[in-house]
């Protein structure tokens, strides 16, 4: 298991755990939902807020490409 603490919230992944790379996200102990880091999206019936925006890109599961941008300099 890991885990990774940002903007109060609880990131928490499992190795073996079913597929698509995804964090359990945890505000406290209460669950939130959660993310699936492969496609960048929500998994299940949940909102993702600017605050969990912010805290995903701090932890490095979240990362934003320019449209139009290979990523190379």
């Amino acid at each position: 298991m890991g885990r990774r603490k940002a903007g109060g919230y609880i990131f928490e992944w499992y190795s073996g755990d079913h597929e698509p790379f995804h964090v359990h996200i945890y505000s406290g102990r209460e669950f939130v939902g959660r993310y699936d880091v492969l496609h960048q999206k929500p998994m299940g019936d949940w909102q993702m807020t600017g605050k969990i925006r912010k805290a995903l890109k701090q932890v490095g599961f979240l990362w934003e490409v320019k449209h139009g941008s290979t990523g190379k300099k």
